[in-house]
């Protein structure tokens, strides 16, 4: 009943009275200069920068300019604001309220930060590279990724790859309250006009100038809008880690889900989870999913609200979410948009159209990233048509289907170099040893050497995957045997294992048994007994190439060449 109040409450604060919103009508002089603008009246027609995924807050497009002759207007009623008449801006067309406001979290798993990076223009509606040319080999291994390559969410994604293998969650909420777009033909700002008009002649001692005016307005304008909020919140998980501690992906994904939708209706599927998420942290002592997994890039776009991690931090309160959907009314941004690069808005014949789509494509290319996986399999290989870097292997007792161990302790066991000195076996003849080898259920056994009191046994047994604890241990029985079935014992023992490699010995009542053993831990482990977690870095070549793909192109019809360091190396 609690949980259904607070579900009520955010639909009674989000419910418009039932009004058409898209008749729009003349406002006389003295109604247009007393009316305020629409809300968000000015966002569309900003300059956009499509490789830092960022509004530049300068604006192209004049959304200043309301009057359609004789001091009138465009007035539209805002439902939302008591039927407020409000102006439309003559650059601005087709503006629509949207009634109904859908609250739910959303979330997406990347099981690499290569797909990750690839996903990260998914605000961007259109085709943003329409009217660029970005012309390069499709055989070749590796393609670059252009837009939202130093956006703020990648650089966090790329920053935590470079220290260990991790998978990304993102979940959001969104809630669109207006759209409109802008007009084939609209009015450019006095600023813009005038800058793009004193752009001399491009060549390569003036392609600065055209830089500087990119560094201003974007490489893109924003032709059309859908306003409202966002909230958004992806959290890095150490992939292995968490597969040791005995957590998937899914069930990683559906329990920050469950917390993150918690002043919400739930459904059947959430409440059942909700329940399960309850065990597994009972399970393992956590307060929460949200506290564990705590590494979190965090943003809020749209309304006034205090505070970032609002998904997981205000969890309990609704009225948090209350204020927040109400100053989307007034105070909306950009939560999805279109897209044209900034040369499109010239006019045909201008000048500097040439110079400033080629600087546009230049800078994007100097900023992309090459899609190349940042790490190799070490173990497995890569099947995975979700997301063609992420390591896929064989599930077993010791390995996930990700590849990482399943388990704390697990480690490969390797004996070798066994011989012993000074034996005494038969009162009248030489030793006939051989070597009994056993760990857990594991027996292995050597070839039986005649007549030596100094035997050297050639075999290297491996064992395998194996699992270390307190209750297994590494024991060797020595026997003078003349057959298998008919043997004695000259000396046993047992020891601990640990990891590294090892040499011992064993004291026998006559003579000295040596040995030696490998232990190496299964990948992100360590410690003596491989139970502590290690983070495994990626190759520091493939993190370079993956965050910092061109220092400098040159550009040539139809082809890009990549010039890294001395090396000139066509792409």
């Amino acid at each position: 009943m609690f949980m259904l109040w607070h579900f009520l409450l955010l639909c009674w604060a989000w419910s418009p009275p039932c009004l058409p919103s898209s008749v729009s009508f003349i406002g006389t002089p003295d109604e247009c200069k007393k009316a305020n603008f629409i809300p968000g009246y000015n966002l569309g027609g900003e300059g956009f920068d499509i490789v830092k995924m960022e509004r530049k807050g300068a604006s192209i497009i004049d959304t200043e300019t309301w009057k359609t002759g004789n001091g009138s207007c465009k007035l539209q009623r805002n439902p939302f604001m008591k039927k407020e008449k409000q102006k439309v801006p003559v650059a601005v067309v087709d503006w629509r309220i949207i009634p109904r406001c859908d609250l739910k979290v959303y979330s997406i798993v990347y099981d690499s930060v290569e797909k990750f990076v690839n996903d990260s223009v998914s605000a961007v509606s259109n085709d943003w590279e329409s009217g660029l040319n970005f012309s390069v080999d499709a055989t070749l291994p590796f393609q670059p990724i252009y837009g939202g390559s130093r956006s703020k969410e990648c650089t966090f994604a790329m920053q935590k790859s470079k220290k260990d293998r991790y998978t990304f969650f993102r979940h959001s909420l969104s809630c669109n309250v207006y759209r409109y777009r802008l007009a084939a033909k609209p009015p450019l700002t006095h600023e813009f006009e005038s800058a793009v008009n004193s752009l001399p002649a491009y060549s390569q001692k003036t392609e600065e100038s055209y830089r500087i005016l990119i560094d201003t307005y974007g490489t893109h304008y924003i032709t059309q809008v859908l306003l409202g909020g966002d909230m958004k919140a992806i959290t890095a998980v150490r992939t292995c880690e968490a597969t040791m501690n005995g957590l998937s992906a899914t069930v990683i994904n559906d329990c920050l889900l469950v917390e993150a939708s918690r002043c919400f209706a739930h459904s059947s599927s959430i409440k059942s989870m909700m329940q399960y998420c309850n065990s597994i942290k009972k399970k393992l002592s956590m307060p929460s999913f949200s506290g564990k997994f705590h590494e979190r890039f965090t943003e809020v776009t749209g309304g006034n609200i205090d505070g970032a991690d609002v998904l997981f931090q205000a969890q309990s309160d609704a009225s948090v979410y209350k204020k927040w959907l109400n100053s989307l009314k007034t105070t909306p941004d950009v939560v999805q948009y279109n897209l044209k690069p900034l040369h499109t808005i010239l006019p045909t014949n201008h000048s500097a159209i040439a110079g400033l789509k080629l600087e546009v494509e230049k800078y994007i290319k100097r900023n992309a990233l090459l899609k190349k996986c940042s790490e190799t399999c070490k173990i497995g290989h890569r099947v995975n048509k979700r997301d063609p870097c992420a390591c896929v292997c064989n599930s077993n007792q010791n390995v996930q289907a990700n590849c990482c161990p399943a388990g704390k302790g697990l480690a490969t066991l390797k004996v070798f170099k066994l011989y012993a000195k000074g034996l005494y076996g038969d009162c009248c003849s030489k030793t006939d040893g051989s070597v009994m080898v056993k760990y857990g259920k594991q027996v292995k056994r050597t070839a039986i050497i005649r007549n030596n009191d100094n035997p050297k046994w050639s075999e290297v047994f491996e064992f395998g995957p194996i699992k270390l604890n307190s209750k297994n241990k590494l024991s060797f029985v020595v026997y003078d045997e003349d057959t298998y079935w008919n043997s004695d014992l000259l000396g046993k023992c047992s020891i601990d294992l640990r990891s590294g490699n090892v040499t011992e010995s064993c004291m026998f009542k006559h003579g000295t048994f040596f040995f030696s053993y490998k232990v190496e831990c299964a990948p992100n482990l360590a410690g003596r007994l491989c139970q502590d977690y290690v983070p495994i870095p990626s190759s520091p070549f493939l993190t370079e190439a993956f965050a910092n793909s061109y220092e400098m192109l040159v550009v040539e019809p139809g082809k890009i060449y990549a010039k890294r360091l001395n090396d000139d190396t066509e792409i």
